[in-house]
């Protein structure tokens, strides 16, 4: 392989990844938006809940988007995006120390590796069904 692929491939893939954090983000405002059009007041476990779904989809969509735009190796994408996002819950979590629930706070840890191994269950799925 050329240096020129070399070079689109490494910037395709920091591109996938990139776009799946945005991913992240966008998700999480539709729930928070959704959360406000429906009348949820801002606080308590059930809107902490309803938070956490919204993480937990948020993550599903990130890795389908990594998996999904990865010019090569769609497994090795995944496992990027699954320590990139672990080294930020966990920062995120250590923040947040006890002014959350433990039980969002460990569900913001505990569901990552269900929400990477979904979201690329989804995008290698469709992959290899389309061709």
């Amino acid at each position: 392989m050329s240096l020129k692929r070399k070079l689109v491939f490494a910037l395709r893939s920091l591109l996938a990844l990139a776009l799946a954090f945005v991913v992240v983000q966008v998700v999480n405002l539709a729930g928070m938006w959704l959360a406000q059009a429906s009348g949820w007041p801002a606080g308590g476990d059930p809107r902490l809940a309803w938070d956490l779904l919204w993480v937990f989809l948020a993550g599903v969509a990130a890795t389908w988007t990594a998996v999904k735009l990865a010019p090569g190796a769609p497994r090795g994408h995944a496992i990027a995006f699954f320590v990139l996002a672990l080294v930020i819950d966990v920062v995120a979590v250590a923040q947040l120390g006890d002014g959350w629930p433990w039980w969002f706070s460990t569900g913001i840890l505990l569901t990552l590796p269900l929400q990477v191994w979904l979201g690329a269950w989804l995008a290698l799925r469709k992959r290899a069904a389309s061709g």
